[in-house]
């Protein structure tokens, strides 16, 4: 759009026209004009209920863009919003027809969505856009076959058009089962939250059934209980700020907020206790929870406290998110994390999630789950799997035998003499190599798209957050491929253009050459 202000201000009515001059070289109007909006209008609509009357949902375009941009430029829910107010391109890629300084939708729907829209629908939805890249692939390269076909005697086609970056293939091929290549790994995709001490969770709490017991009160104008709750948080802070914690203080303090707790659970249940379980019915599901949490979490701190130690099973680190468990990973940066355990499969550079688990597990256990979504995304079983040792134990290996997919990684048990020559070294060095674009995956997602700081305080709207996060990088790779595929095409038209130039340059100066032997 161009417009002159002609030494005026310009209003903001100039702005409400048709968002179809924008640039076309924009990002935002690059993906509204390339993403297979039909396929993923299809994945979205799966998830609504449709069955009884109401108001119209919101087009999967405007979801799906706006999910894309929050995770894209890491934005909260409100901040997403806004950003979409202010930028007539992100409004181009959600199908607006025209500018707009209006809200698209309330932000509290992207709670809505994430409860709606799990992991095997943004798989789906990375899945289409993979075929998309392959197709679009395929299509190049058959154009190019055939201008290299017509313009063979031509020295300036470029032999590199030939080749596709996929290594899947839409169509299948004959007495061909295994095609491309799998890598799979798992990572661990952490939760926001405080790091979890005994002594934190306790005083978390008692903060709590406080907070429970005001609300029962005020509600059924009932005679409130002390809880002592000032005296308990000054206790608390001369514990915590401590410099150096020895552990009699520690144990001390433990002491103290185990008793006090213990102290207002009971009067708690004795206020109940007066009117049968009318009243706990009657409280807020989110106060039933917190409370049944804190009641799990004060038992398993009362036994590890007598029993001096400090492992438990389903050990509730945080009472405002009691799914997330603590993953022993082994890191140098941090030897435990706290979040979801994801087992992750990256294909032709496209990451999917197949499996999201906020207990701990030995992923060598994933092998079949990758295997079995490979196979049902693609109609066929990897060539090859790319794995790291975890994954390659006997068991597996025995799987990949009898399904004839090659193992890439040292097979068990003593180096044997070919395993000590240079070209056996080097195609280790290579498989090593290949492999580790699950690791620069990892680092892509959650250095830049966030996914080791999951803001959602529910286990199925983390999942959703997680998935999001990933298939906004698959987004943003569709896109790479784009422009890598239309620079290609506009090499192509250029040496086409070349070889006309050429040929009818060649043709006058035969022309010439023969008008001179006849006039001679």
């Amino acid at each position: 759009m161009k417009y002159s202000s002609q030494h005026k201000q310009l209003s903001i009515d100039v702005f409400h026209s048709s968002l179809s001059e924008l640039s076309k070289e924009n990002r935002w109007v690059k993906l509204g004009d390339s993403l297979p909006w039909d396929e993923i209008e299809k994945i979205y609509n799966r998830r609504l209920n449709n069955t009884h009357g109401g108001a119209g949902n919101k087009p999967a375009r405007m979801i799906i863009g706006a999910v894309l941009i929050k995770h894209k430029m890491n934005l909260s829910d409100e901040e997403t919003i806004q950003a979409i107010r202010e930028n007539p391109y992100m409004q181009y890629m959600l199908g607006l027809k025209e500018f707009s300084d209006k809200p698209v939708f309330d932000s509290s729907l992207f709670v809505t969505i994430r409860k709606r829209i799990g992991k095997d629908d943004f798989n789906d939805m990375s899945e289409s856009l993979l075929k998309l890249q392959i197709k679009m692939a395929e299509e190049e390269k058959e154009k190019s076959d055939k201008e290299d076909d017509e313009n063979r005697s031509s020295s300036s086609c470029d032999a590199s058009t030939n080749e596709t970056s996929s290594s899947i293939r839409l169509e299948p091929e004959v007495d061909s089962s295994h095609k491309g290549i799998l890598k799979v790994d798992a990572t661990c995709s952490d939760a926001e939250m405080r790091y979890p001490t005994d002594i934190d969770l306790l005083n978390d709490g008692v903060e709590v059934i406080d907070r429970i017991i005001d609300h029962i009160c005020a509600k059924n104008d009932f005679f409130r209980p002390n809880t002592h709750l000032k005296e308990i948080h000054s206790k608390y802070l001369n514990a915590i700020k401590l410099r150096s914690k020895p552990t009699k203080k520690v144990h001390e303090c433990m002491e103290y907020l185990l008793t006090m707790l213990y102290r207002n659970i009971n009067s708690f249940l004795k206020m109940v206790g007066r009117t049968s379980t009318a009243v706990f019915d009657s409280m807020k599901k989110r106060y039933r929870e917190l409370f049944m949490t804190v009641l799990k979490m004060y038992h398993q701190q009362k036994e590890m406290f007598r029993e001096k130690i400090h492992v438990c099973s389903d050990r509730i680190v945080s009472i405002f998110q009691p799914h997330v468990r603590p993953i022993v990973r082994g890191k140098a940066k941090a030897k435990v994390e706290f979040g979801a355990k994801i087992g992750v499969s990256v294909v032709d550079g496209y990451t999917f999630i197949d499996h999201h688990s906020w207990d701990a597990y030995n992923e060598c256990e994933d092998l079949i789950p990758h295997l079995r979504a490979y196979k049902k995304r693609f109609g066929c079983l990897p060539e090859k799997l790319e794995a790291d040792k975890i994954y390659m134990n006997r068991r597996n290996r025995r799987i990949l035998r009898f399904l004839k997919i090659e193992a890439g990684g040292k097979p068990l048990g003593r180096p044997s003499k070919e395993q000590q020559s240079e070209e056996y070294r080097k195609k280790m060095a290579k498989n090593v190599g290949e492999r580790n674009e699950v690791e620069a995956t990892f680092g892509t997602g959650k250095r830049i798209y966030r996914a080791n700081n999951i803001r959602a305080k529910l286990p199925d709207t983390g999942e959703a957050w997680a998935s999001a996060c990933y298939f906004s990088k698959n987004v943003m790779k569709f896109l790479k491929e784009l422009l890598h595929v239309l620079t290609e095409m506009m090499r192509m038209l250029r040496s086409i253009r070349l070889t006309l130039d050429l040929l009818k340059n060649q043709r006058l100066v035969m022309t010439s050459e023969l008008i001179k032997v006849i006039c001679g």
